[in-house]
């Protein structure tokens, strides 16, 4: 039942909206904060070179937000981005990521926010479309190789 709630969309949107609150009102309140999040759905831009990106070897990646990176921070509807630096030569990238990748926020290193939930990357429309379009049977000979 555990494993059926985790996973469950709307569980998982509740937990987004709930990121998406407690984001907003450290942002707001000019609150310092770190943020763990899901190291597989962690893009930066520009890529980090390799020397730096290897070094991230667990599943999560816990960023500091303050300074600079807090006063750059931008929080959208779905996602999370902002201007850091890393490695010695504090190498410059925007690290964007999904809210739903969100493990947990910490203030002073406690946390005041556990996500639990299982995040899944959403289909665009197309393919949602096309998976309706193909469920019925009688649409499924329409493509054939």
């Amino acid at each position: 039942m555990l494993d059926e709630i985790l996973g469950d969309e709307k569980f998982a949107l509740l937990m987004k909206m709930h990121v998406y609150e407690c984001t907003d009102y450290l942002l707001q309140n000019e609150k310092p904060f770190s943020v763990m999040a899901n190291a597989d759905l962690v893009n930066f831009e520009p890529e980090l070179p390799s020397s730096i990106k290897d070094n991230f070897t667990q599943p999560v990646i816990v960023f500091a937000l303050a300074g600079y990176t807090f006063e750059s921070a931008v929080l959208s509807e779905n996602e999370l981005s902002f201007e850091a630096g890393f490695g010695k030569d504090n190498f410059a990238s925007v690290v964007k990521f999904p809210l739903g990748a969100v493990v947990q926020i910490l203030v002073e290193n406690s946390p005041i926010l556990v996500n639990f939930s299982i995040y899944k990357e959403p289909k665009n429309k197309l393919e949602k479309s096309m998976a309706a379009f193909l469920s019925n049977p009688n649409n499924k000979n329409l493509f054939k190789k």
